[in-house]
């Protein structure tokens, strides 16, 4: 079972740690996207970051 994250005696909840760390990775992938110009390959840019951001998050909780 997976446990309360323990912050300086505030406990937060797993899944509060899991969109930090999928923050930290999704900012550089974001800035790769800008630089290769994803905009040219997909319809809605905005709702394909939505997804990408989905899938690391899902990622990082089935590693965990």
């Amino acid at each position: 079972m997976i446990e309360e994250v323990n912050l300086s005696g505030i406990y937060v909840a797993p899944f509060a740690a899991f969109l930090f760390w999928t923050i930290l990775i999704f900012v550089p992938v974001r800035i790769w996207f800008d630089r290769i110009e994803v905009q040219k390959w997909v319809w809605h840019r905005r709702l394909f970051e939505v997804a990408v951001f989905l899938i690391i998050l899902s990622l990082i909780g089935l590693r965990f």
